[in-house]
């Protein structure tokens, strides 16, 4: 009998509860915007210095290998230096920055329009960004045609290339550009290696995407 009596009382409480939610939504309004409302903040000002400078301590704190190269041909020769005698899985060569994909002609490369057995071969992914938000370290990945999704998530290591006039400040600035685009596709954010917990909060690197992320600035 106490069983029944228990189950009876969770069962008056459970239908209490939805009463009152239901109640909730009769009653529940959305309250009317300001007048005079900014319709959203601006970001400050900042340089182009001061962008990199905190996208790097952002990537610092998130674990991401960074090198900052003055000129178009030592981030050539950077990148060439990284992914030399690997198999790379990359965009199209026309699709990355500062002639990246002749400076690694030669080497064992695949891309998007190769079957996804040959693509799953690849040790390290080589690709550019949209854009690098400073705020966060975020890197915002769009895919189409030429840059195919997979280099930034199928092989271990990822390799992404940015123009330092790809830095911005933040999210909200991001968007506000990327709403107005007449092209809108398919987009990733990507913070820091890939990294996962169990219920012990044991963290592993590498479960769903790649484990060690590399960043290259140029000029």
């Amino acid at each position: 009998m106490s069983g029944e009596a228990s189950s009876s009382t969770s069962r008056d409480a459970r239908l209490t509860i939805l009463a009152r939610v239901r109640q909730a939504q009769i009653r529940a309004h959305i309250p009317e915007t300001k007048a005079g409302l900014p319709e959203r903040l601006a970001y400050p000002p900042t340089t182009p210095a001061a962008r990199r400078a905190r996208l790097l301590e952002e990537f610092k704190i998130l674990g991401v290998e960074a090198y900052v190269e003055e000129s178009e041909e030592a981030v050539r020769l950077r990148v060439r230096s990284l992914v030399t005698g690997k198999t790379i899985l990359s965009w199209d060569a026309d699709r990355l920055p500062y002639g990246i994909g002749e400076a690694v002609r030669g080497e064992k490369i695949y891309y998007g329009h190769d079957s996804k057995e040959d693509q799953g071969q690849a040790e390290i992914g080589l690709t550019g960004c949209q854009n690098a938000l400073a705020e966060t370290g975020t890197l915002a990945m769009t895919s189409g045609q030429g840059r195919p999704r997979s280099a930034s998530l199928m092989p271990i290591t990822h390799v992404v290339v940015i123009r330092e006039a790809d830095i911005l400040q933040g999210m909200g600035e991001f968007f506000d550009g990327f709403r107005k685009s007449p092209e809108l596709p398919y987009l990733v954010f990507i913070t820091g290696p890939s990294r996962t917990a169990d219920i012990e909060l044991s963290l592993t690197l590498g479960v769903h995407g790649p484990g060690y992320l590399i960043v290259v600035i140029g000029p």
